[in-house]
């Protein structure tokens, strides 16, 4: 199986290595990755293609922590619309299962497990099927710290990790130096990759940065303010982020994007179209680009599409394409 991930993945990469005094394009095309695909955070490149700049960059600039050094870059704004989503949870851990179903469509094969460890400490353990051989470290680095900072997004300035646990060795002063960058101690050869932290932080309620629907925007879209975007552009975009998190109502979506559903409405039909219309276009899309690429089982893509079975996404697929899913990879994918 193929695993995929967004390049939003390298959000911070450019100024990252700005900040080194290092251009970043040279390193960037040595694994086909044309710089202005930065641009669109919401391009799929095969995972494994962004563990190779990662190494490839730690190597060239003699940075054994640079997954980590890229990871303070980013956080709830770096995943696009479902950091606002994740915001709006009732609760931390809420906002950790989104993130769960978000990856099943945007960072394939990548696994986010959280449980108790005592009664006052939880472990969330990263678990990543394109690292299998723990040929990434500095992927796991990069993950690790991006929900470090996510949580820390949400949470506030009390954020405390008490243990980063990581399967890779390191050398003494470096782990040193990661400690001192977590603010925490690190235990290296580690059966598992996870972060161990507080476990009442999971039941709090996520504050919300007051620009960061504005920073998403601006990401996503070089746009400063929602009023200046195309609106179909921005709800479909919004209903791919959603889509596998189950809850892609016209609500939910409102909701994400800081609008009014009845406002939504207007706002698509004054360019005649429709939230249903764009819902329909959205999954079509994913499905024909899923099914391309093998990404997922087609069990596992209806459910990410928001089907509550596999028969209804295949009637839905037949409406789109004339035959169904599986006549359709025996026929052009094979």
């Amino acid at each position: 199986m193929h695993y995929y991930v967004r390049i939003g993945a390298l959000d911070g990469y450019v100024e990252c290595l700005n900040q080194l005094g290092v251009s970043p394009y040279g390193i960037l095309e040595r694994v086909n990755i044309i710089a202005s695909q930065l641009n669109d955070p919401d391009l799929m490149i095969p995972y494994d293609s962004l563990g190779e700049v990662l190494e490839l960059t730690a190597t060239q600039l003699k940075q054994p922590l640079f997954g980590t050094r890229l990871s303070r870059f980013q956080g709830l704004s770096s995943v696009g619309l479902i950091g606002a989503y994740m915001a709006q949870q009732d609760t931390v851990a809420d906002a950790l299962q989104s993130a769960q179903r978000f990856s099943d469509m945007h960072a394939h094969g990548v696994s986010l497990e959280t449980q108790l460890v005592t009664e006052d400490l939880c472990e969330l353990t990263l678990d990543m099927k394109v690292n299998n051989k723990q040929q990434y470290p500095q992927l796991v680095q990069l993950s690790l710290g991006l929900v470090s900072e996510m949580i820390g997004d949400m949470v506030g300035k009390d954020w405390k990790l008490a243990k980063v646990c990581l399967s890779q060795s390191l050398k003494e002063k470096d782990r040193k130096q990661l400690g001192f960058i977590f603010g925490c101690d690190i235990m290296c050869e580690f059966p598992r990759d996870s972060l161990v932290f507080d476990a009442a932080f999971l039941q709090r309620k996520p504050v919300t940065a007051d620009n960061l629907l504005d920073t998403i925007m601006e990401k996503q879209f070089h746009e400063r303010r929602i009023k200046n975007i195309d609106h179909r552009q921005l709800v479909k975009h919004a209903i791919n982020v959603l889509l596998p998190t189950g809850d892609c109502s016209k609500e939910t979506i409102a909701a994400s994007l800081g609008l009014h559903p009845k406002k939504i409405e207007r706002l698509l039909a004054k360019q005649g179209c429709t939230f249903r219309k764009l819902l329909e276009e959205t999954r079509k899309e994913i499905a024909l680009r899923s099914l391309d690429q093998r990404s997922s089982t087609m069990m596992q893509l209806a459910l990410n599409l928001g089907y509550s079975d596999f028969s209804a996404f295949s009637r839905s697929f037949k409406r789109w394409t004339g035959i169904p899913p599986s006549q359709y990879t025996a026929s052009y994918i094979s």
